[in-house]
């Protein structure tokens, strides 16, 4: 990393044992303060390491289930014909449950929809929906152009899908399902047989009655070219006598086996959890949380959603309502659902709710389109802190530079050279700091030497030196300190950009996931080895040790399981610092001893 050996404090001795046991307590001198800013630099950077691992460590799961998810093929119905337009199928099928006796045949009718959604980039991302009458939901939503990960972040052949309706006994797991809770005098079936009552090309009417005499509307409003879906729900009292009615709206997903991975070290290459949109921010619960304990929250909640990583299923409220979030976990699956206020209909009234469905990638620039704050579904915050302006920042130089390049390893490549550039100032700054601190080591192990037990007056006759010839032994540090929330920020911006999901640069098929070759591990092993070697340094011989052959194995070691584009990016990094360091020291010349340095006037 750069910086580590230039950074201060690295001309401090760490004090032996017996000094720490036997010397006298001492009050805190600037060498002291300096020593301890070295450890807490260094302990920062091995914590980037824990933290990332932590924040996305999950336990294990159960073995993901190899049956195929149930298609409409699976179901009876018809293949799937003219690309682009909307078809209704139909097929019969048993509803157990739908009747008594469990043996009606009932008809069970798909609207089939297909779209695509064009970014500023003008590249087209696919999407299939299927809307269906049983349970009046979203029972199929898939991106073709975006495939499933393995346990061990592989590829493949299986899209994603952001809605899988199982046709047997799990409909409450239903995309957009409905219900009747709390205190409603009306409960639906698990599986209730809407009719339809219209359609055309990009709309479709469901209708259902209670035998109680309650009217439900469900209606839905398709774009081609847009992944928000209008959604609407009105319940009609024609029971005769008074209804309470709290309806329920909810998005479910399921663990998948990508998001089972996880060790200490080695984010998920995926992840699922719970979304609520409330009093203007976003609440987080992962789905092994939720399998544990759910969550309700009750303040002015906007959406909610299910989120995956780089894609997310969301419903947003339109009634401008205090609605409710509930977050709910089972088994593999977990739900987030809006709660809306509880209604009294009077015989004859109805009350329409109406809700926007948005399924697809956490792209910034579609999400703003819903209006709904729903771009906070886009995590950028690390350590507590909201990196957001950094990363949209660093997101945006290199979608400028794909679109010269066509590569995103080319433009995370230019992004490095572009903050080498900005930041070249500090660092050659810092390299004359470190250069000037080299040419005084004889006269640093002269002074340990004649006060070897004496950590005080080692520290005051150092200060006296730097004081002399005018080092600010501080100055290394600068670099690495505005470099490191570029790291994390870049970090962060690799692991929800779906503009860089399983995009291949040279031999990795995806960025986003760790070196499958870790031949990016092994090259930065390499160059920091040999950028700790030519890094002027006026540390003794045991931290050079520990500088020059375990920082290299450590970090080389952390970054075998981070995404391969940070690794990438750290790896041009320190190439370029090598060469920086080079180009600073011809412009220094050789560190001569004391003389090199310029005494400080009076």
């Amino acid at each position: 990393m750069e910086g580590l050996a230039a950074c201060p404090l690295s001309s401090v001795s760490l004090p032996s044992l017996a000094s720490r046991r036997n010397g006298p307590a001492l009050s805190k001198t600037p060498m002291e303060d300096s020593s301890q800013t070295q450890r807490l630099i260094l302990a920062a950077i091995l914590c980037f390491g824990v933290i990332i691992a932590w924040e996305h460590f999950f336990p294990s799961m159960p073995p993901a289930s190899t049956q195929a998810p149930a298609s409409s093929a699976d179901a009876g119905l018809e293949p799937e014909q003219n690309a682009g337009t909307p078809r209704v199928t139909r097929s019969s099928t048993l509803a157990a449950g739908a009747d008594p006796s469990g043996e009606a045949e009932i008809a069970i009718e798909t609207f089939e929809f297909r779209g695509e959604v064009k970014g500023s980039d003008g590249k087209p991302i696919p999407y299939e929906l299927s809307l269906t009458n049983l349970g009046g939901g979203i029972e199929r939503f898939a991106l073709p152009s975006f495939f499933e990960r393995t346990n061990v972040n592989a590829s493949t052949e299986n899209v994603i899908h952001l809605a899988e309706t199982d046709l047997g006994p799990a409909l409450e797991r239903q995309m957009a399902g409905i219900e009747l809770v709390g205190d409603s005098t009306v409960r639906l079936p698990k599986r209730p047989i809407y009719t339809v009552v219209d359609k055309t090309d990009k709309t479709i009417l469901y209708r259902y009655e209670t035998p109680e005499g309650l009217v439900i509307d469900r209606e839905y409003s398709l774009s081609a070219d847009s992944f928000a879906i209008e959604m609407a729900v009105t319940l009609r009292n024609d029971s005769g006598k008074p209804q309470s009615l709290q309806l329920q709206i909810s998005s479910v997903l399921e663990r998948t086996a990508s998001a089972e991975s996880a060790f200490f070290f080695a984010p998920a290459p995926d992840h699922l959890s719970g979304l609520c949109f409330t009093e203007g921010k976003v609440e987080r619960e992962a789905q092994q949380s939720l399998a544990e304990e759910g969550k309700h929250f009750e303040q002015a909640v906007k959406w909610v959603a299910m989120d995956r990583q780089y894609f997310v299923a969301a419903i947003v409220q339109r009634d401008g309502s205090d609605a409710e979030c509930r977050l709910r976990g089972s088994g593999r699956s977990a739900s987030a659902s809006l709660l809306m206020p509880l209604t009294k209909l009077d015989a004859g009234e109805e009350k329409r709710h109406k809700f926007t469905s948005y399924l697809g990638v956490k792209k910034p620039e579609f999400l703003t389109r819903v209006d709904a704050g729903l771009e906070a579904a886009v995590d950028y915050t690390i350590l507590g802190l909201n990196l957001a302006i950094i990363c949209e920042g660093l997101l945006a130089i290199m979608a400028l530079i794909f679109g010269f390049s066509g590569s995103w390893g080319l433009s995370i490549l230019g992004l490095t050279v572009l903050v080498k550039l900005v930041l070249f100032p500090l660092n050659q700054r810092s390299g004359k700091s470190m250069r000037a601190m080299s040419a005084l080591k004889p006269e640093m192990d002269a002074i340990r030497v004649k006060f070897p037990d004496d950590r005080q007056r080692q520290s005051e006759e150092m200060m006296r030196l730097y004081q002399k010839y005018n080092v600010n032994p501080a100055s290394g540090c600068v670099p690495i300190l505005i470099q490191m929330p570029i790291w994390f920020a870049l970090y962060r911006a690799l692991w929800v950009s779906v503009d860089l999901y399983q995009a291949d640069f040279m031999w990795i098929p995806d960025l986003t996931a760790r070196d499958p070759l870790y031949i990016l591990p092994a090259l930065l092993i390499v160059v920091m080895f040999v950028q700790q070697k030519t890094t002027p340094t006026a540390m003794d011989p045991t931290q050079q040790k520990i500088m020059l052959y375990m920082m290299p194995l450590l970090f080389g070691s952390m970054m075998v399981f981070l995404p391969a584009g940070l690794v990438f990016y750290i790896l041009v990094n320190s190439v370029l610092t090598i060469l920086q360091q080079h180009f600073i020291n011809k412009s220094i010349g050789p560190a001569k001893g004391p003389s090199s340095a310029q005494p400080a006037t009076a």
